[in-house]
């Protein structure tokens, strides 16, 4: 009696399958990955965006509230120099006295003039302190704005904030932050707002 002896393995066919079931669980597997990945990032990117811009309205709000701040009842009026829907500049006697009385005075001391304005062409928000750093870039914004309201609680026109008449009624300042996640000023999905009205308690003394 004769054996036939039967060859045992895969056909090229078979092979193809195989091959093909493969790579489908593979690309699969990596789409998976990817997206997993990609939100990770968006959510790590997210949670630094919301951090920063919490750290610059508190350095913000802390700044612009000892707007006008000084002995004697504060610094001459208007200590809001400028006052733009994107840009504001105001004025504090902090530096330049004794220990037990640090001002002088005068607001032409290091650190005692603050300009916050967003730049158009880059679209930072730059700070000037006027303390010989010159301009210092905060962070990278889609939008910024700044609402001036009086003692009432009425916000002031933009327009008539050009005089200082004015810009002595200033009493409150209400800050609108605007950041998304990427370059370019496209509006993202990925974005976020951050709002607060300060109250300048010094404004109006002098």
């Amino acid at each position: 009696m004769t054996l036939v002896r039967k060859n045992s393995g895969f056909t090229m066919v078979e092979l193809l399958v195989v091959l093909a079931v493969t790579s489908i669980v593979l690309s699969l597997m990596y789409q998976v990955y990817h997206s997993q990945l990609k939100s990770h990032t968006t959510q790590q990117e997210l949670v630094e965006m919301q951090q920063n811009l919490r750290a610059t309205l508190y350095l913000m709000e802390r700044e612009i509230r000892m707007a006008g701040h000084g002995p004697n009842g504060g610094v001459a009026d208007p200590a809001v120099t400028i006052a733009q829907v994107d840009n504001i500049a105001f004025a504090m006697d902090i530096t330049g006295g004794t220990t037990l009385e640090p001002s002088d005075g005068d607001t032409a001391d290091p650190g005692e003039q603050i300009n916050y304005f967003l730049d158009g062409v880059s679209g930072e928000l730059i700070r000037n302190a006027f303390d010989g750093n010159g301009n210092q870039t905060i962070l990278s914004l889609r939008d910024i704005m700044f609402v001036y309201k009086d003692e009432d609680g009425t916000t002031l026109d933009y327009a008539a904030l050009a005089s200082d008449d004015e810009r002595k009624k200033i009493r409150s300042v209400e800050i609108l932050l605007n950041a998304s996640i990427g370059p370019g000023p496209m509006v993202s999905e990925h974005e976020m707002e951050l709002r607060s009205e300060i109250k300048c308690r010094n404004l109006g003394l002098n």
